[in-house]
């Protein structure tokens, strides 16, 4: 009986073994949770705003209106990601709005200078706050000199808004595709 029992338990190893592979896979390969939509509901609707605004050739202010909504709406949801894929989703809104802002923020210093002349046309200013986003954009500067002052400073085309508006767009997609995987 002895030699009964020893084989009935090099029996039950293998299928022990088996067992364990099966759970430590089994745990190992557990998938992401999913993203609460309606948690997401609000910035997604202020993020097809701005898009919309952009198509509808809204105003600067106007425009403006909408990012600060956005923004305000990515903020009420920092801290409340359940999962790492809703963090994702959340990073990836405020890559939106960096990259809108950053399309703002040129909009403005094309309009600013604008009226006075100085600035040729087709060109934006580069001052401090368009310096950083030239240099994150890889945009080509042109030196001027101004001929009253002797003083020489940088523009870049105004293309580059589209160009940045062009980045949401993809920013946009991106975002699309983490809520839909």
């Amino acid at each position: 009986m002895l030699k009964e029992e020893k084989g009935q338990m090099k029996n039950q190893k293998p299928i022990l073994i088996y067992l364990l592979i099966f759970v430590l896979v089994t745990g190992a390969c557990s998938f992401e949770p999913d993203i609460d939509p309606g948690k997401f509901k609000r910035v997604s609707g202020a993020a097809q705003a701005v898009k919309a605004s952009l198509s509808a050739e809204t105003s600067y202010e106007q425009f403006g209106r909408l990012l600060e909504s956005l923004s305000g709406e990515i903020a009420a949801l920092k801290g409340k990601s359940a999962t790492p894929k809703e963090e994702k989703l959340l990073k990836a809104y405020t890559t939106l709005a960096e990259v809108y802002q950053d399309g703002h923020t040129l909009w403005k210093f094309k309009l600013e200078f604008a009226p006075f002349g100085i600035v040729p046309e087709g060109r934006i200013y580069v001052s401090q706050d368009v310096e950083p986003i030239a240099f994150k954009y890889s945009f080509p500067v042109e030196t001027h000199l101004y001929k009253p002052t002797g003083k020489h400073w940088k523009s870049i085309s105004e293309d580059s808004i589209r160009i940045i508006w062009s980045n949401a767009d993809s920013q946009l997609k991106i975002i699309e595709e983490i809520a839909n995987n």
